[in-house]
């Protein structure tokens, strides 16, 4: 993609770096010698924000030349989405996130003896708009898993095992410290953007019932289905008030392909190390929410149902792990058992994956695919919304979801 493709913010300049990057080079530091931002994404692979990649050469005092970059976050400039940010500080919050509450964690397991890291750093710099400053992970090698074929038996085991130390260390956090006092973990801080979402899930809810009898053994299914859909924000909704006999921890709360990088070592096709991006909707609720979601949202389809149960077990042998490293008391740690109540209680986290993650997740790329168009409705959306609903890949994995929830009486309220 060219630079005159990106849409850059007019506020962004390069003096807005100058006090971080002279933080960094130190007394080395002299200026910026060129700065260069380019989309940080391939179009079609990001509908909530504009991701930026911002090249610097930084020159030294002894006149040679560094190269650094940074990925920044920025909002698009669309009014329902700035009226949601305006209500969720979305950015503020994954900013928090990233310099914070990550920073805690992983003291929770070094002081246990086990270096563990979640994302990459963040940084602050003084911007007149929202923004999410982050260490660039492309040049220690790290990269995405593209997100139409989805994550292996292999990926998806490195995700559940960084999935569960984040659990279990954000559940022993509660457990010594009691609630998060950020106003973002609390239920009430959710409510005001109740009203959008009704109108995101109600918009999309009539192009998924529309393409309902396209999929495979829908009439099994559609009665339920219909049943769900006007209830689907409120049962959501429902869990970001965690019911204390839940196993709850911070959940990532957005677990899927795009938002995970893998770093690799030379030829081996099994990650080095798993590393969280896109933090900016965390929530205190019922483990359930992030791994039916990651689960269902991101693995290839020959996997994902037929080792569903093979997946919570791995999980849960790796949560029990680190809940015993970090001292986390024995009586409060969940059997497998339990764990599995928990996924059935929570069924409806499998029909929200279905209806509002799936869609851009199994669509083709697209370079005319945008926020507006995915969650209001207009002439340009209809053919989009048709597009990721009756599209083959998308039929096929939901047909089997649909029929493996109903059969598990995942619609069952």
């Amino acid at each position: 993609m060219s630079e005159e493709t990106v849409p850059l913010p007019t506020w962004l300049k390069a003096d807005l770096f100058e006090k971080l990057l002279s933080e960094q080079f130190g007394d080395k530091y002299a200026g910026i010698k060129s700065f260069k931002p380019v989309a940080g994404l391939k179009p079609g692979e990001n509908y909530s924000s504009i991701m930026l990649r911002l090249h610097f050469e930084v020159e030294l005092k002894d006149h040679t030349i560094e190269n650094v970059s940074f990925m920044m976050k920025t909002p698009h400039d669309f009014e329902m989405y700035r009226e949601i940010l305006k209500k969720n500080n979305m950015f503020v919050v994954e900013r928090d996130v990233f310099l914070q509450v990550i920073p805690e964690l992983e003291k929770m397991y070094k002081d246990a003896g086990l270096e563990v890291q979640f994302g990459a750093k963040a940084y602050e710099i003084d911007a007149p708009d929202e923004y999410v400053l982050l260490q660039d992970l492309k040049p220690f090698g790290f990269k995405n898993v593209d997100r139409l074929e989805g994550l292996d038996m292999i990926h998806t085991k490195c995700v559940l095992k960084k999935m569960a130390q984040w659990h279990a260390a954000s559940a022993n956090r509660l457990h010594l410290k009691g609630p998060y006092t950020q106003n973002y973990l609390q239920p009430t801080y959710a409510d005001s953007m109740k009203d959008n979402i009704e109108q995101v899930a109600d918009t999309l809810g009539k192009y998924f019932l529309k393409c309902l009898p396209l999929y495979e053994g829908y009439e099994e299914y559609s009665e339920a289905v219909h049943k769900m859909q006007p209830k689907i924000v409120d049962l959501i909704y429902a869990m970001n008030k965690p019911d204390p006999a839940d196993f709850n921890a911070l959940n990532h709360g957005d677990c899927w392909a795009n938002n995970i990088m893998f770093r690799y070592e030379e030829e081996s096709p099994e990650p080095a190390e798993t590393f969280f991006v896109d933090l900016q909707l965390p929530k205190v609720t019922c483990v359930a929410h992030d791994l039916m979601y990651f689960l269902l949202g991101s693995t290839k389809y020959e996997i994902q149902l037929s080792q569903f149960d093979y997946f919570i077990k791995y999980y849960h042998d790796q949560l029990i792990e680190h809940l015993r490293l970090l001292n986390y008391p024995a009586a409060k740690t969940p059997s497998l058992r339990f764990l599995h109540t928990q996924l059935l209680k929570h069924g409806q986290v499998g029909y929200h994956t279905v209806l509002m993650l799936c869609p851009p997740v199994l669509l083709d790329r697209t370079d005319d695919a945008n926020l507006t168009d995915f969650v209001t409705e207009s002439d340009n959306g209809d053919g989009l919304k048709m597009a990721m609903y009756s599209n083959a890949r998308y039929k096929k994995h939901v047909s089997a979801i649909l029929t493996w929830m109903n059969n598990r009486g995942a619609f069952q309220f």
